[in-house]
């Protein structure tokens, strides 16, 4: 007798859909919606009319999928994204995954009946057709931070500062938000006429030690542009051990400042993360789509804010 991931492998989508489909949910695109009823015919499908029917009342929950990789978010936007959803009456359910098969299958879990929407953060998997899957800061997210605008502008304020040997360290510069950031430094550098020095940016790939390659190699450099304000207290460490005083003989700016920036020593300049404004851009899409709402497809890409402290001096 067929099942539901029967019916899921012929049609070519997720069990969520399938669900969808047989429960009239709205918001599945219509080439999915047919895929799935001719599968059902093909074959003689006959859903559970118990498991159908709970399947489509709201559980008034939503899913939070990510990876083990994007931690820095637990501190920042978690604690806001949650407070928007209680005020709208709304739980909070969090799933690790950082494989694309276990990413699958906690979509598919989280999406087959625990939740009414899930917000998936780094994700390597994309299912088009589902919509109430909500994508963040990533490339083709509806919504997501602006990274280019933020690199552009740290190493402009640096720029401004008199600095003209700036380095950058980012977690990964071939990932999608790598390129993003790298795009920035390079608009930056190129807007003053100065050489891309590929030497002076530093893959940290989970590594903390990972400026301690460029300190060895004796590259000058009178700034420093970081992705994530632990990456700044981690470097600010390393250049004490090298006796290297921050702002004194480095100037140091983070990308995605958070609370963390102004209780460090020294303060950090930062591009501060808009936390509050994405949370709440996010609560309020995947809302609308748990409730089967008519989703706008327009993306919005949010901007942070320099706050300057005391890690920047002029050259």
């Amino acid at each position: 007798m067929a099942n539901i991931t029967d019916v899921s492998r012929l049609a070519n989508v997720s069990k969520a859909t399938v669900s969808r489909v047989l429960s009239g949910s709205r918001g599945v695109r219509e080439e999915s919606r047919l895929a799935v009823l001719q599968a059902v015919e093909q074959l003689n499908y006959r859903p559970n009319v118990l498991a159908r029917s709970l399947a489509t009342q709201a559980t008034d929950c939503i899913g939070l999928l990510l990876t083990s990789q994007s931690h820095q978010l637990l501190t920042t936007l978690l604690p806001a994204l949650e407070s928007q959803l209680t005020q709208a009456g709304k739980s909070l359910l969090l799933r690790f995954a950082d494989s694309e098969e276990t990413q699958q299958q906690a979509l598919d879990e989280l999406l087959g009946g625990r939740c009414d929407a899930v917000l998936g953060i780094g994700l390597m998997v994309n299912p088009p057709d589902e919509e109430r899957l909500l994508l963040l800061d990533d490339i083709g997210g509806v919504i997501s931070y602006d990274l280019t605008f933020a690199c552009e502008s740290a190493c402009r304020f640096l720029l401004g500062k008199g600095h003209r040997q700036i380095a950058l360290l980012l977690d990964d510069r071939r990932s999608p938000t790598g390129q993003q950031i790298l795009r920035g430094y390079q608009e930056a550098l190129q807007q003053q006429s100065l050489p891309y020095n590929q030497q002076l940016v530093i893959d940290a790939q989970g590594n903390a030690q990972a400026l301690l390659g460029l300190l060895n190699r004796y590259l000058p450099f009178t700034a420093l542009v970081v992705q994530h304000d632990v990456q700044a207290a981690e470097a600010m460490q390393l250049l004490r051990e090298f006796n290297i005083q921050v702002p004194e003989e480095v100037s140091l700016i983070t990308l995605e400042g958070s609370p963390l920036s102004a209780v460090l020593q020294p303060a950090l300049t930062c591009i501060e993360y808009p936390v509050e404004q994405i949370a709440r851009e996010c609560a309020q899409a995947l809302i609308a789509r748990g409730e089967g709402r008519e989703v706008l497809h327009k993306e919005s890409r949010l901007h942070g804010r320099l706050v300057t402290r005391d890690s920047v001096r002029a050259c």
